[in-house]
């Protein structure tokens, strides 16, 4: 069993098709095929399901797999302390930072950490609500920050740590909704919300309401561009509206008969491994002294 196989492996199971893993690996689609089939022979089983519409594992596969990617996990270590051993320091260090978080405390940890470690190249991105999560839990970002609930320990082996918390409110511009209403009453007007990232978890069960008539965004910005423009309401961070709600621009909507307003812990997490680079552990030291902070 090579570990090029296994590595293959872990591309078909984050593909859709061939021709996906194929450009993944930078390899032709009969190459890919060829190593399927050798990794077949040695395992004695078939990998993937043939007859289905798109690329699938067996459920023999899929289990194989689960166990594959703690092989690889181990393989990613040896190459970041390698690199540590090479380099004194990561060469490139991901954060994937979701816009609801921001707060100025950690932007001048990443900073002050960033302007530490000249050698290195930081990248920081968002997305839609959750893709912290997604991306961390991919191997995407080394870390993430965004809004925690303690089920998302299922989703991966993770390490996180309570930084802060936002508050959330049901917002809409003046004059476009009752101040005070029921919860059915509300279900009748357009609600304006978040993309949810692509990862394993109902996400949809977090949303306040389940209208037919709502758009989604997928970022704060468009989402307050739109209730700036009357299009609706949305359950969003109050904080990110400081400015429009004390001019009187927007204003909080209350539901009569359900709760309207929720606190939501902010958590940097990431990945659980016995290796971090120098990077890593700054960072995370410093966010470790802002989450004592915080609990003070």
């Amino acid at each position: 069993m090579k570990l090029a196989d296994l590595e293959i492996l872990d591309a078909v199971a984050n593909s859709k098709s061939l021709q996906e893993v194929a450009s993944k690996m930078h390899k032709t689609q009969p190459a890919i095929s060829q190593s399927i089939k050798r990794l077949e022979q040695n395992l004695g089983f078939s990998i993937v399901d043939r007859e289905a519409y798109r690329l699938k594992l067996t459920e023999q596969g899929r289990h194989f797999y689960l166990e594959a990617t703690k092989l690889l996990a181990i393989r990613d270590d040896l190459k970041i302390l390698a690199n540590e051993y090479a380099e004194g320091n990561e060469a490139k260090f991901s954060i994937c930072y979701e816009p609801i978080s921001y707060q100025s405390k950690y932007n001048e940890a990443i900073g002050d950490i960033f302007k530490a470690y000249k050698s290195t190249e930081f990248s920081i991105t968002s997305g839609p609500r959750f893709e912290a999560l997604q991306q961390v839990n991919s191997g995407r970002a080394e870390l993430g920050i965004g809004p925690w609930f303690d089920l998302f320990h299922a989703t991966g082996e993770l390490e996180t740590m309570k930084v802060g918390e936002i508050e959330l409110g049901i917002v809409a511009r003046q004059g476009v909704l009752p101040t005070t209403l029921n919860y059915e009453a509300l279900k009748s007007y357009p609600c304006i919300a978040m993309f949810e990232s692509a990862f394993a978890f109902d996400s949809e069960r977090l949303a306040y309401t389940l209208n037919t008539n709502r758009m989604k965004v997928d970022d704060l910005t468009s989402m307050k561009s739109f209730l700036l423009s009357g299009l609706g309401f949305a359950l969003t961070s109050l904080a990110h509206c400081k400015n429009e709600l004390e001019s009187g621009e927007l204003e909080r909507i209350r539901i009569l008969d359900r709760q309207d307003s929720f606190t939501a812990n902010i958590h940097v997490f990431r990945k659980h491994t016995q290796h971090h680079g120098p990077v890593a552990r700054a960072i995370w030291d410093r966010f470790k002294k802002l989450g004592e902070k915080y609990a003070g």
